[in-house]
């Protein structure tokens, strides 16, 4: 057998190879045109990144003036009650160690402070043993 064999033969090698008859067969069923066809016909549509400035709508609700000082007296409030916060702790640092925000964390940190704990009551032991 030749090492090189003509081109008509590596054709009718191909119309006849298994992989070609099965794809045949099982395409033979389908109705729909293959993607490549069906993507030329479709223009893609896309949807917009912004909304379309002309249906926006033109009227916005207004508050009434009460509404607007009583949101402006609770902020004025708040803001007050964090400056009031500030000046606590840095009059007195160990403030800190009761903060609601320290207390948050250490109870979510719980089960981590409690092996922590346990870790080192238990290196304290074994370097004890040793020596």
């Amino acid at each position: 057998m030749p090492w090189y064999q003509p081109a008509d033969d590596d054709e009718e090698d191909l119309m006849f190879s298994p992989a070609l008859m099965a794809r045949r067969a099982s395409e033979s069923w389908i109705d729909t045109p293959p993607a490549e066809i069906l993507a030329t016909q479709t223009t893609l549509q896309r949807k917009k990144s912004l909304p379309d400035v002309q249906e926006l709508p033109k009227t916005t609700r207004q508050m009434p003036r009460e509404e607007v000082s009583l949101l402006g007296s609770a902020r004025r409030e708040e803001i007050r009650r964090q400056i009031d916060e500030q000046e606590r702790l840095r009059a007195n640092p160990l403030l800190y160690l009761v903060s609601p925000q320290v207390r948050e964390w250490v109870y979510q940190q719980q089960l981590v402070l409690i092996l922590l704990f346990i870790n080192i009551s238990l290196a304290i032991m074994f370097f004890k043993l040793l020596t």
